[in-house]
């Protein structure tokens, strides 16, 4: 491979390089990423950067996008992305960390999912240097012989030694057959794909390093494996997860998210400026370095934080709009200018009208919260029954639900 660069392509590849490198767990092996790397400046031949997702359900969060945001950078570089929606891989669920089956999911499901997360996805991935992809364009193909003979071309001692599996049989619990084609089927994606780089979580090694043995049976130049760290949530102690109830939202409304980062600990703040904003890795050392002296007051500067995700996504008027507002809110005690509005009448029932007005996803929702102390009026009453009914006394006055939701109700 020919490394012999000129100044420029020099000056090029150790710019690329620092990018790149930034913010990653590991590179295996970071000697061959250096070479093809070098390889693609000189020859001006783009890289393909793979990232594979199972949409096992619809909604996806700031965790999801740390690997996504690196293909970004990627794509700004000149590079190819390369995603692929596993709706096979889906169908048995990514057995990494778990100590039962998934349940099955219908074909119909998944796919609705995978174009969904798509939809996400591209909020941060560049759609026009993507290729999106189906895993079910080549697997529909699949003949029992192309199934054996993927089989071949692996161990099971090998399949075994990956940790999930060796601790579900060490507990005693079950494994089934299936699930050993997991990362089977994940090495062949890279095949199909031609990839030269997989991106994925520190997890994923396993399954990332499978990819290179496909690609080297067949005699392919195998891809890299560029790991990636798994985000912690915004209680600090478990990863971003839907399940822990923990997780930033892409979909969520842009005050929430706002409101989300402003409640993360202190000590996410270095990883979540890291992982969620295009902060260059000088200006990264700066406020490490400014936090742990002092000079940088944490809460401004998790507002700048707060703004610069919530600009990502909504644009930067937006994010400076959700400063003020929240400001307004939690700094002044004030209800925010713009509140909604939604009309009632006297003798409807509050959880009703919350829910039809998609102020709380379901009644049961808003019963929860209400259970739990966290609907009130803007002046400190407390609703405390489920059935609470409106009256005209209600009207002109602000609710608050949770801690950053807020209506108004009129006639």
């Amino acid at each position: 491979m020919d490394l012999d660069l000129n100044e420029s392509e020099q000056k090029e590849f150790n710019r690329q390089l620092e990018l790149l490198s930034f913010g990653v767990s590991e590179i295996t092996p970071k000697d061959e990423f250096a070479k093809i790397l070098a390889y693609s400046i000189k020859h001006n031949k783009p890289l393909r950067i793979k990232y594979g997702i199972d949409p096992t359900g619809a909604d996806v969060h700031l965790g999801h996008l740390v690997p996504c945001r690196k293909m970004r950078q990627f794509q700004d570089l000149g590079h190819i992305g390369v995603v692929i929606v596993g709706d096979y891989t889906a169908r048995i669920g990514d057995p990494t960390g778990r100590n039962e089956s998934r349940p099955a999911l219908p074909a119909e499901q998944v796919k609705k999912n995978g174009e969904k997360y798509l939809e996400q996805i591209f909020t941060v991935v560049d759609k026009n240097k993507t290729e999106s992809k189906f895993q079910s364009e080549w697997f529909n193909q699949v003949t029992l012989q192309d199934i054996i003979l993927w089989a071949g071309q692996t161990t099971v001692a090998k399949l075994l030694s990956h940790e999930t599996f060796k601790n579900r049989l060490s507990d005693g619990n079950v494994l089934s057959l299936h699930e050993l084609f997991y990362p089977v089927l994940q090495g062949i994606d890279s095949v199909y794909v031609k990839a030269d780089v997989e991106l994925g979580g520190n997890d994923q090694k396993f399954n990332v390093l499978m990819g290179r043995d496909y690609q080297k049976a067949r005699g392919m130049r195998p891809q890299v494996a560029m790991l990636l760290p798994i985000l912690l949530g915004t209680c600090g102690t478990r990863k971003m997860s839907k399940s822990f109830g923990n997780y930033i939202g892409i979909f969520d409304d842009p005050f929430d998210k706002f409101g989300k980062v402003m409640s993360i600990p202190d000590n996410l703040m270095a990883d979540y400026y890291k992982y969620l904003t295009n902060i260059s890795t000088a200006d990264h050392h700066k406020i490490v370095a400014g936090l742990a002296s002092n000079a940088l007051h944490p809460n401004e500067t998790k507002k700048n934080l707060a703004q610069e995700i919530v600009s990502l996504f909504h644009g930067g008027e937006i994010g400076r709009d959700m400063r003020r507002k929240f400001e307004e809110v939690f700094s002044r005690g004030q209800a925010p200018e713009d509140i909604s509005e939604i009309k009632v009448k006297e003798g409807d029932d509050l959880l009703s009208v919350l829910a039809t007005a998609k102020i709380v996803a379901t009644k049961s929702d808003g019963r929860r919260l209400v259970q739990q102390n966290a609907v009130s009026f803007m002046d400190g009453e407390k609703i405390v029954s489920v059935e609470f009914k409106i009256a005209n006394i209600h009207l002109d006055r602000v609710i608050k639900i949770g801690k950053r939701r807020f209506i108004k109700l009129v006639k």
